[in-house]
C-alpha cells in the first residue's frame, strides 16, 4: 500500500510539473545554439570555407547538440567591433585577424614582426608549438574569451599607385594599414599609417585618400584591389593570423565531452586553412597579372633594405610586450 502511494505522488508531481522525466534518460541532453560573427566575405574562400567546415563538424559529432549560426561579410559586427561584442556575449563566436586586437592586446603583434618568420607555414608551426602561451591565450582569457585555435592567414605585400621597391619610395605616402606594429613599420619606413579595415581599402585607393596599402594576397583578390592599385611588390613583410575564440561564460556552460569536440574541430579548421593559403597564393599571382598589375619580386639588395629600415621595430616592440624576447627566441627556434 505504501508503495502504490508513492507512485501516485509521483506521477501528481509529474503532472504538476515538479518533476521532469523523459523515457530512457534521466534528463534530457541540453542543446545550444551558437551565434558565430566574421566580417570576412565568402570570396575569403580559404577563410570562410573552413569556418563553414568547423560549424558542420561540430554538429555532427554533438549529434546536434551544437547549432552555430555563422553571419558573414560583417551582417553583425564590423572587423574592428567583433572581439568586443563576443566579450559582452552579444555574439557567441568569431574569428577576427590578430592585428585588430593588438591595440587590445600588444602580444598578438608577434606575427607582425617584421621578417621574422619566412613563411607561413613556419608560423603556423610555431603557433602550434606554444606561441601565444607567453601571454596571449591568458589576456584572452581575462576578457572573457577563450582560444580554440589559430591559424596562419598569409603575408603582407605593398599594393601601391605608383612602383615601391625601395623604403625610399614608401616615403611621403599615406597608407592604409591595420594593428599597432604594422603602423610602426609604416613610419619606420617614411609612410604615414592609417589604420581601416580591408572593406574600406577600395574606395580609399579609388578616391585617393591613400597611396597605398600593406595587405595580404588574399586581401587584393578579396576586395579586387587591382582594379584601383596597379603595382604589387611582393615582400611577405610580416604575417597575420586568425584566430577562433568563444564566450567564456558560453564555453563553461558546456558539458566537457562537447569542449573536446569543438577544440578538436578548432584544430582540423586551423590546418584547413593554412593548407588552404598555401594552395591559394600559388596561382593568385598569375591573375593579378593578367588583370594588368605589375607585380615586384624584390631582389636580395633590396629585400636587405627594407629589413634594415624596419629593424628599429623590434625595440619599439620589446618596449610594449611583456615577455616580448621570450615571444621572439620562441618563434625564431619553432619554426
Amino acid at each position: 500500500m505504501r508503495t502504490k502511494h508513492l507512485w501516485c505522488l509521483l506521477i501528481a508531481l509529474i503532472g504538476f510539473g515538479l518533476v521532469g522525466f523523459v523515457p530512457g534518460n534521466a534528463q534530457a541532453e541540453k542543446t545550444f545554439k551558437l551565434t558565430y560573427s566574421t566580417y570576412f566575405n565568402p570570396k575569403y574562400t580559404f577563410i570562410v570555407g573552413p569556418m563553414e567546415n568547423f560549424a558542420k563538424k561540430v554538429e555532427q559529432r554533438t549529434n546536434g547538440r551544437v547549432k552555430i549560426d555563422i553571419y558573414h561579410s560583417a551582417q553583425l559586427y564590423k572587423a574592428k567591433e567583433e572581439i568586443a561584442a563576443c566579450e559582452r556575449g552579444v555574439i557567441d563566436m568569431t574569428s577576427p585577424l590578430d592585428t585588430y586586437t593588438t591595440g587590445i592586446i600588444p602580444a598578438m603583434g608577434i606575427g607582425g614582426l617584421p621578417f621574422l618568420f619566412k613563411d607561413a607555414a613556419a608560423m603556423q608551426r610555431s603557433l602550434h608549438a606554444g606561441l601565444w602561451d607567453f601571454g596571449v591565450t591568458k589576456a584572452l582569457d581575462e576578457h572573457n574569451l577563450v582560444l580554440l585555435g589559430v591559424a596562419a592567414a598569409g603575408g603582407y605585400q605593398i599594393y601601391s599607385k605608383e612602383e615601391v621597391v625601395s623604403p625610399e619610395q614608401f616615403k611621403g605616402k599615406i597608407w592604409g594599414v591595420s594593428g599597432s606594429t604594422a603602423s610602426k613599420i609604416c613610419q619606420d619606413l617614411g609612410g604615414s599609417p592609417t589604420t581601416m579595415s580591408s572593406g574600406e581599402l577600395y574606395l580609399a585607393l579609388q578616391r585617393g585618400t591613400i597611396d597605398g596599402c600593406t595587405r595580404p594576397l588574399i586581401t587584393g583578390a578579396g576586395r579586387k584591389l587591382d582594379e584601383v592599385a596597379k603595382h604589387l611588390t611582393l615582400t611577405d613583410m610580416y604575417f597575420c593570423n586568425c584566430f577562433l575564440v568563444i564566450n567564456k561564460d558560453v564555453w563553461n556552460s558546456m558539458p566537457k565531452d562537447i569542449q573536446e569536440i569543438m577544440k578538436q574541430c578548432a584544430a582540423e579548421r586551423d590546418e584547413e586553412e593554412l593548407a588552404g593559403l598555401l594552395e591559394f597564393e600559388k596561382g593568385v599571382v598569375d591573375k593579378y597579372k593578367a588583370s594588368g598589375v605589375a607585380v615586384h619580386k624584390l631582389s636580395d639588395a633590396q629585400f636587405d633594405a627594407f629589413a634594415k629600415a624596419v629593424a628599429p621595430v623590434y625595440d619599439w616592440w620589446l618596449g610594449e610586450v611583456e615577455n616580448g624576447q621570450k615571444y621572439i627566441e620562441f618563434a625564431k627556434t619553432h619554426q
